[in-house]
């Protein structure tokens, strides 16, 4: 390898918020291994409100709030079919321009994508020539997308071994696709690691980085459940659910610990004996490297349904519909044999996927 520091540029998009903290996972441990060499983690995402991903953006977060079941059906039709690949195609026209600007203005020895969108363009520009440092595909669910068929790209990451055969059918080379996990900050770990005793009947309720997925609904719901002894919420970047989270805790007969985007999520999940969570993948991930079993309910459409599928048929978690969610967590909670079968269902050993990644990438360009 080189002396020379090298440079790293990760590119995110702030469509969710599962994707920047794969992200910040991987920057975390490039800069914990090769503390010489320097790592930016960069919204892909405009600013300006007027600018087509501002209007992608607002109209994907709308659809999936308002006409989920609209999402799912342009979701399914896009996955293997003409009209995914013209998508695909004219996402990465869009955004091609930047992405060229990014390459010639940064100069990186390689570029890291844990969102779509900048590596289609990147895998435009590869093909045309018109830049040639390594490109790697950090994919962060447990399904693959037809947006994420990207053939110019030099590697891929990925969550499990069935993900990477899912992947090939797409022909992408086996060799290009490795089997790293979702990548995951060194925090979750370090709790996992020191093997704390949760508070009993603390219920952790969350709906993502952008706070979505029926929240209030849900402690509602849980609020008549006796065995629960509090409620830890986390609102993430939503104000307006921090605000109504705040109102109703008045009203509920348990006490609410309520947090809005917070760095110490792993410190609160090692505290709680459930997590009740709509399934983003990430989330989803570090709960069972905390070893915390999750009930998961107001699936959005698409990825999240491949997610919550991935998880209860690992075990570590219950997937419901919403009339079902009390009775859910008041067995749980009453059964303590049952907890701890799904959190042993969570696993013993997990790999430090954000290594495994930054592995992977110095492979490329040594």
């Amino acid at each position: 390898m080189s002396d020379k520091p090298r440079k790293f540029i990760i590119l995110t998009a702030s469509i969710g918020t599962g994707h920047s903290q794969a992200a910040r996972a991987i920057a975390e441990s490039i800069q914990k291994s090769h503390p010489s060499d320097s790592v930016s983690v960069l919204d892909f995402v405009s600013n300006n409100p007027l600018s087509i991903d501002h209007i992608i953006k607002d109209s994907y977060l709308k659809m999936i709030d308002v006409f989920p079941a609209m999402y799912d059906h342009l979701y399914s039709d896009s996955q293997s079919s003409r009209f995914g690949v013209l998508s695909q195609y004219m996402l990465s026209i869009t955004f091609k321009r930047r992405m060229r600007s990014l390459a010639e203005t940064l100069k990186p020895d390689a570029f890291i994508f844990t969102h779509p969108f900048p590596a289609g363009a990147a895998d435009l520009l590869k093909a045309d020539g018109r830049i040639s440092m390594p490109l790697l595909g950090v994919i962060t669910d447990f399904d693959i997308h037809q947006l994420w068929v990207d053939p110019h790209l030099d590697a891929f990451c990925v969550a499990t071994p069935d993900l990477k055969d899912l992947m090939e059918t797409y022909d992408i080379p086996g060799d290009m696709i490795h089997v790293t996990g979702i990548p995951v900050r060194h925090s979750f770990y370090e709790q996992a690691a020191q093997k704390k005793p949760f508070e009993k009947g603390t219920v952790l309720v969350m709906g993502g980085g952008l706070g979505l997925g029926n929240v209030t609904d849900n402690i509602e719901r849980l609020d008549g459940v006796e065995e629960i002894s509090k409620f830890i919420v986390i609102t993430g970047k939503n104000i307006d659910l921090y605000e109504k989270v705040a109102a109703l805790s008045e009203h509920l007969h348990h006490p609410v610990e309520l947090h809005s985007y917070t760095n110490k999520v792993a410190e609160i999940m090692a505290r709680s004996e459930i997590l009740v969570t709509k399934p983003g993948a990430l989330t989803c991930t570090e709960a069972m490297v905390i070893g915390l079993p999750m009930i998961l309910v107001n699936t959005l459409p698409g990825q999240e349904r491949a997610n919550a599928l991935h998880m209860k048929r690992q075990g570590c978690a219950e997937w419901v519909k919403r009339g079902e969610l009390a009775e859910t967590a008041r067995r749980i909670l009453k059964n303590p044999e049952i907890r701890e079968k799904m959190a042993a269902a969570c696993g013993t050993h997990h790999p430090d996927s954000a290594k495994n990644v930054v592995d992977v990438l110095y492979g490329m360009v040594e």
